[in-house]
């Protein structure tokens, strides 16, 4: 999966629309519309004529100690951290010490650059975190319901298996989030291409949907990505480095 969504994201930051890290310790990350302001080290996609993206290089991971953390991440009161049910995709052991939840959006270009990054972290702490995937569709992304709804309807035929298969395909270079594609998807990936395309085209799996945004909301995410670490919320496409040392944080406070 990694080399595929590592592929797609260096063809679209060879693209016109590439993404930019505005500085070592920032984020980038497409923003709801109706915010006020783009945040430091974010890029506000809510001015007249859409987003205007730089140039992306291959910046150098920062060099980071722990006194970082609170410069890449904000502790929630825990209270005030999503919940996590059996409704919810996840990969990991269940009784994990520490939690990553990513809140994403399928058609959103940060949340392809984190993917590769995402699956690299998993990789790296096997066994000692659980992944947990909320959807958090953005409203100018006409495609990222779709197949958040594709995705779930993975998810109702297979379970957490079929799940993480459909969401590896949607972030890899071959991703075709058209109508025909997903089914074509569908079939490639041994699933009911019907079931799945009947799912794309009702509103019967939105009210899961609408129950993870309604939680990002509850929690101020402000965008997608959104990664909260246990109780350490990130905004934003991040470094690996920047994901580990909070995971490293959070694996500390678990104990």
């Amino acid at each position: 999966m990694n080399g595929g969504v590592r592929a797609r994201f260096s063809a679209l930051r060879g693209a016109a629309c590439a993404l930019a890290l505005l500085c070592v310790l920032g984020s980038v990350a497409c923003e709801r519309p109706g915010q006020a302001d783009a945040k430091s080290g974010q890029i506000d996609v809510t001015s007249p004529g859409g987003p205007s993206w730089p140039g992306f290089g291959e910046e150098p991971e920062p060099k980071l100690t722990d006194a970082d953390v609170e410069q890449i991440a904000v502790k929630l009161p825990h209270e005030r951290v999503p919940a996590v049910s059996a409704t919810n995709p996840a990969k990991g052991p269940a009784n994990a010490r520490v939690t990553v939840q990513v809140f994403s959006d399928f058609e959103c270009p940060f949340c392809v650059r984190a993917a590769p990054t995402l699956a690299d972290v998993e990789e790296r702490f096997s066994g000692r975190i659980r992944v947990v995937w909320r959807n958090y569709p953005l409203p100018m992304h006409a495609r990222a319901r779709p197949a958040a709804r594709a995705a779930l309807s993975a998810f109702a035929q297979g379970g957490s298996p079929a799940f993480w298969k459909f969401h590896d395909w949607l972030f890899s270079p071959q991703a075709d989030l058209s109508d025909a594609g997903l089914q074509k998807a569908a079939a490639k990936l041994s699933l009911d291409p019907l079931k799945l395309d009947q799912a794309v085209h009702s509103t019967q799996l939105d009210a899961a949907i609408d129950a993870d945004v309604a939680a990002g909301d509850a929690a101020g995410v402000e965008g997608t990505p959104a990664t909260f670490i246990n109780d350490y919320y990130l905004m934003g496409a991040r470094f690996e480095s920047e994901y580990a040392l909070v995971i490293e944080r959070a694996l500390r406070e678990a104990h």
